[in-house]
Protein backbone atom coordinates (compact mmCIF):
# COMPACT_ATOMS: atom_id res chain seq x y z
CA UNK A 1 0.00 0.00 0.00
CA UNK A 2 1.27 3.46 -0.83
CA UNK A 3 1.82 5.77 2.10
CA UNK A 4 0.92 8.64 -0.24
CA UNK A 5 -2.50 7.35 -1.14
CA UNK A 6 -3.83 3.82 -0.96
CA UNK A 7 -5.47 4.25 -4.37
CA UNK A 8 -2.72 6.05 -6.29
CA UNK A 9 0.51 4.85 -7.81
CA UNK A 10 3.96 6.35 -7.38
CA UNK A 11 4.24 6.20 -3.59
CA UNK A 12 6.87 4.91 -1.24
CA UNK A 13 6.20 1.82 0.81
CA UNK A 14 5.13 2.02 4.44
CA UNK A 15 7.94 1.93 7.03
CA UNK A 16 10.43 3.25 4.44
CA UNK A 17 13.17 5.71 5.50
CA UNK A 18 11.96 9.28 6.02
CA UNK A 19 12.84 12.06 3.66
CA UNK A 20 15.13 14.51 5.44
CA UNK A 21 13.20 17.22 7.26
CA UNK A 22 15.17 19.95 5.50
CA UNK A 23 13.63 19.07 2.13
CA UNK A 24 10.11 18.98 3.54
CA UNK A 25 10.69 22.29 5.28
CA UNK A 26 11.82 23.85 2.01
CA UNK A 27 8.71 22.58 0.24
CA UNK A 28 6.48 23.98 2.99
CA UNK A 29 8.19 27.38 2.91
CA UNK A 30 7.84 27.58 -0.87
CA UNK A 31 4.18 26.51 -0.72
CA UNK A 32 3.41 29.21 1.84
CA UNK A 33 5.29 31.81 -0.20
CA UNK A 34 3.05 30.91 -3.16
CA UNK A 35 -0.07 31.32 -1.02
CA UNK A 36 -1.11 27.73 -1.69
CA UNK A 37 -2.94 25.48 0.76
CA UNK A 38 -2.06 21.88 1.57
CA UNK A 39 -5.33 20.81 -0.02
CA UNK A 40 -4.66 22.66 -3.27
CA UNK A 41 -1.10 21.38 -3.71
CA UNK A 42 -2.08 17.83 -2.77
CA UNK A 43 -4.93 17.81 -5.28
CA UNK A 44 -2.81 19.18 -8.11
CA UNK A 45 0.09 16.82 -7.32
CA UNK A 46 -2.29 13.82 -7.09
CA UNK A 47 -1.40 12.90 -3.50
CA UNK A 48 -3.40 13.02 -0.28
CA UNK A 49 -3.37 16.03 2.04
CA UNK A 50 -2.17 13.77 4.85
CA UNK A 51 0.78 12.54 2.81
CA UNK A 52 1.82 16.06 1.82
CA UNK A 53 1.64 17.16 5.45
CA UNK A 54 3.89 14.26 6.48
CA UNK A 55 6.30 15.07 3.65
CA UNK A 56 6.58 18.70 4.73
CA UNK A 57 7.29 17.59 8.32
CA UNK A 58 9.96 15.10 7.24
CA UNK A 59 7.95 12.12 8.45
CA UNK A 60 7.90 10.10 5.23
CA UNK A 61 9.83 9.56 2.03
CA UNK A 62 8.54 10.05 -1.49
CA UNK A 63 9.02 8.51 -4.90
CA UNK A 64 10.97 10.51 -7.47
CA UNK A 65 7.94 10.95 -9.80
CA UNK A 66 5.82 12.29 -6.94
CA UNK A 67 8.49 14.70 -5.71
CA UNK A 68 8.79 16.08 -9.24
CA UNK A 69 5.01 16.56 -9.43
CA UNK A 70 5.04 18.53 -6.17
CA UNK A 71 7.89 20.66 -7.49
CA UNK A 72 5.92 21.33 -10.70
CA UNK A 73 2.90 22.48 -8.71
CA UNK A 74 5.12 24.81 -6.69
CA UNK A 75 6.73 26.07 -9.93
CA UNK A 76 10.26 25.12 -8.90
CA UNK A 77 12.79 22.78 -10.43
CA UNK A 78 13.99 19.98 -8.16
CA UNK A 79 17.42 21.66 -8.36
CA UNK A 80 16.04 24.39 -6.10
CA UNK A 81 16.13 21.88 -3.23
CA UNK A 82 19.84 21.09 -3.61
CA UNK A 83 22.62 22.26 -1.32
CA UNK A 84 25.75 22.55 -3.46
CA UNK A 85 29.27 21.80 -2.23
CA UNK A 86 31.11 24.96 -1.19
CA UNK A 87 34.60 23.75 -2.02
CA UNK A 88 36.16 23.44 -5.47
CA UNK A 89 37.89 20.17 -4.56
CA UNK A 90 34.90 18.07 -3.49
CA UNK A 91 35.11 15.11 -1.15
CA UNK A 92 32.03 12.99 -0.54
CA UNK A 93 29.71 15.74 -1.82
CA UNK A 94 26.55 17.34 -0.43
CA UNK A 95 23.67 15.07 0.56
CA UNK A 96 20.58 15.75 -1.56
CA UNK A 97 17.08 14.30 -1.72
CA UNK A 98 15.73 13.42 -5.16
CA UNK A 99 13.16 11.02 -3.74
CA UNK A 100 13.08 7.25 -3.95
CA UNK A 101 13.34 4.55 -1.32
CA UNK A 102 16.63 3.10 -0.10
CA UNK A 103 18.58 5.65 -2.17
CA UNK A 104 21.17 8.06 -0.77
CA UNK A 105 22.46 10.67 -3.20
CA UNK A 106 25.29 13.18 -3.20
CA UNK A 107 25.85 16.24 -5.38
CA UNK A 108 29.50 16.45 -6.45
CA UNK A 109 29.57 19.70 -8.44
CA UNK A 110 29.63 23.25 -6.97
CA UNK A 111 26.87 25.74 -7.80
CA UNK A 112 29.11 27.60 -10.23
CA UNK A 113 29.38 24.60 -12.57
CA UNK A 114 27.02 25.49 -15.42
CA UNK A 115 27.79 22.98 -18.18
CA UNK A 116 27.05 19.78 -16.28
CA UNK A 117 26.06 18.33 -12.90
CA UNK A 118 27.41 15.18 -11.23
CA UNK A 119 25.67 12.97 -8.66
CA UNK A 120 26.53 9.74 -6.90
CA UNK A 121 23.73 7.37 -5.90
CA UNK A 122 24.12 4.69 -3.25
CA UNK A 123 21.27 2.20 -3.63
CA UNK A 124 20.32 -0.37 -1.00
CA UNK A 125 19.12 -3.82 -2.12
CA UNK A 126 15.51 -3.40 -3.24
CA UNK A 127 15.84 0.37 -3.31
CA UNK A 128 15.02 2.58 -6.28
CA UNK A 129 13.16 5.55 -7.68
CA UNK A 130 9.66 4.21 -7.08
CA UNK A 131 8.57 4.69 -10.67
CA UNK A 132 9.52 6.23 -14.02
CA UNK A 133 10.10 9.94 -14.51
CA UNK A 134 11.59 12.52 -16.85
CA UNK A 135 14.12 15.23 -16.05
CA UNK A 136 14.40 18.64 -17.67
CA UNK A 137 17.94 18.06 -18.95
CA UNK A 138 19.23 17.11 -22.37
CA UNK A 139 21.62 14.24 -21.69
CA UNK A 140 22.29 11.84 -18.83
CA UNK A 141 25.43 9.73 -18.62
CA UNK A 142 25.40 6.89 -16.07
CA UNK A 143 28.26 4.65 -14.97
CA UNK A 144 28.12 1.82 -12.48
CA UNK A 145 30.65 2.12 -9.65
CA UNK A 146 29.81 -1.03 -7.69
CA UNK A 147 27.15 -3.71 -7.38
CA UNK A 148 24.44 -4.09 -10.00
CA UNK A 149 21.85 -1.44 -10.85
CA UNK A 150 18.90 -1.98 -13.17
CA UNK A 151 18.24 1.11 -15.30
CA UNK A 152 15.11 1.12 -17.47
CA UNK A 153 15.10 3.74 -20.24
CA UNK A 154 12.05 4.01 -22.49
CA UNK A 155 11.10 0.45 -21.56
CA UNK A 156 14.60 -0.94 -22.32
CA UNK A 157 16.53 -2.52 -19.43
CA UNK A 158 20.22 -1.66 -19.09
CA UNK A 159 22.22 -3.33 -16.31
CA UNK A 160 25.02 -1.23 -14.80
CA UNK A 161 27.84 -3.02 -13.00
CA UNK A 162 31.21 -1.54 -12.07
CA UNK A 163 32.72 0.22 -15.09
CA UNK A 164 29.65 -0.20 -17.32
CA UNK A 165 28.18 3.03 -18.68
CA UNK A 166 25.34 4.32 -20.84
CA UNK A 167 23.84 7.60 -22.05
CA UNK A 168 20.27 8.72 -22.79
CA UNK A 169 18.00 11.75 -22.99
CA UNK A 170 16.80 12.97 -19.62
CA UNK A 171 13.40 13.61 -21.16
CA UNK A 172 12.93 9.89 -21.88
CA UNK A 173 10.98 8.07 -19.18
CA UNK A 174 13.48 6.24 -16.99
CA UNK A 175 13.83 4.65 -13.59
CA UNK A 176 16.36 2.60 -11.65
CA UNK A 177 16.53 0.08 -8.84
CA UNK A 178 18.89 -2.36 -7.19
CA UNK A 179 17.68 -5.93 -7.78
CA UNK A 180 20.69 -7.48 -6.07
CA UNK A 181 21.58 -8.43 -2.51
CA UNK A 182 24.42 -5.93 -2.01
CA UNK A 183 24.59 -2.14 -2.17
CA UNK A 184 25.14 -0.66 -5.63
CA UNK A 185 26.52 2.74 -6.63
CA UNK A 186 26.06 4.79 -9.79
CA UNK A 187 27.71 8.00 -11.00
CA UNK A 188 25.40 10.31 -12.97
CA UNK A 189 26.44 13.23 -15.19
CA UNK A 190 23.65 15.57 -16.34
CA UNK A 191 24.16 18.16 -19.06
CA UNK A 192 22.97 20.83 -18.63
CA UNK A 193 22.35 20.89 -14.83
CA UNK A 194 18.82 20.51 -13.50
CA UNK A 195 17.06 23.88 -13.50
CA UNK A 196 16.06 25.61 -10.28
CA UNK A 197 12.76 26.84 -11.73
CA UNK A 198 10.21 25.17 -13.97
CA UNK A 199 9.54 26.32 -17.50
CA UNK A 200 6.30 28.22 -17.71
CA UNK A 201 3.29 28.05 -15.36
CA UNK A 202 2.51 24.86 -13.46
Amino acid sequence: MSIENSGRAGGAAENSPALEASTGAQLRAIRLSRGLSLTEVAHRADVTKGFLSQLERGLTNVSVPTLLRVCDVLRIGVGELFTHPDEQVVGSGSRIDMGGEGVTEYLLTPAGTTAFQVFRSVIEPGGGTGGPYRLDTATIFAMGLSGSTRLVVGGETRMLSAGVSTSFSGQTLHQFDNPGTTVSEVLWVLSPPLPRVTRGPA
